[in-house]
């Protein structure tokens, strides 16, 4: 190996390394001119997460002022939206009809940007949320603005045995294991769809995520770990996605690294 070759790895090294130190400088100065970074801190659970919040803005996503941001970014379709759209339309190929519940459905966000490429009226679509969104959803439907045929639910067994889960952008927001939400559903569903799944190569940690007026703890998952919950489930994994333009980066701590973001889809193995 050459001399230039052996020394070139310590200068790309401290590169990347002062490269690091500016972001975090610079995401540091922003803060403190009162601008809001999307992501700043990292921490080892959600609780501490939590704790680091202040004490009014600890309800993370369940607030009522938080339910509208970037709402109507929402309910466009975007590029990472195009293998659930064609997993969904593969789940459908032998079924008249199929419920579905949508984990994290919003106020109906992928319902809206899903119906001019989906046959939607055969989907009996139900969402679980949390009582903020859900309220509004509500309200919403008595206004005419959300449509009738979306189903809110307070818990995902309240939606009763649906053929297909969708979890599209859930699981970095929710605090429990893939395998314990599908054991509070009414029955094992045919079909996983998961999509925008954050992880990373170390430990998991969580970041706080700026969403208009809140910060909400954001799940970045270790990816081994993760994998390892897929693996015992009694499912198929019959296809896995990246979605790079949804990787993140946190700017008060570059040095962990970009996450991942990464969509499945799972089928469940006959008994």
């Amino acid at each position: 190996m050459s001399s230039a070759a052996t020394s070139s790895k310590p200068t790309l090294a401290l590169r990347r390394g002062l490269s690091n130190m500016t972001l975090a400088a610079k995401t540091r100065l922003r803060m403190a001119l009162g601008r809001k970074p999307r992501f700043t801190g990292a921490f080892a659970s959600r609780q501490e997460a939590l704790d680091a919040l202040p004490t009014d803005n600890r309800k993370a996503y369940d607030q009522d002022d938080v339910v509208s941001v970037s709402l109507q970014s929402m309910q466009q379709l975007a590029p990472w939206d195009y293998p659930v759209i064609y997993w969904l339309t593969r789940a459908l190929e032998d079924k008249p009809t199929a419920s579905l519940l949508d984990a994290g459905g919003h106020l109906g966000t992928k319902f809206t940007a899903f119906s001019g490429y989906l046959p939607i009226e055969r989907i009996s679509w139900h969402i679980w949320d949390l009582p903020a969104i859900l309220r509004a959803g509500q309200a919403g439907q008595a206004r005419g603005e959300i449509p009738a045929a979306l189903h809110f639910q307070p818990s995902p067994a309240a939606a009763g045995p649906v053929d297909i889960l969708l979890a599209s952008g859930l699981m970095q927001y929710i605090d429990r294991p893939l395998s314990q939400l599908l054991a509070e559903m009414a029955a094992p569903p045919e079909w996983i769809i998961l999509n925008k799944v954050a992880l990373r190569d170390g430990d998991t940690i969580v970041t706080h995520e700026q969403i208009g007026p809140a910060r909400v703890p954001y799940q970045i998952r270790n990816q081994h770990s993760w994998q390892s919950e897929l693996n015992i489930l009694p499912y198929e994994l019959l296809d896995s996605w990246e979605n790079p333009m949804l990787s993140h980066l946190i700017g008060t701590h570059p040095g962990l690294g970009q996450s991942r973001s990464v969509g499945h889809v799972l089928r469940r193995i006959p008994a």
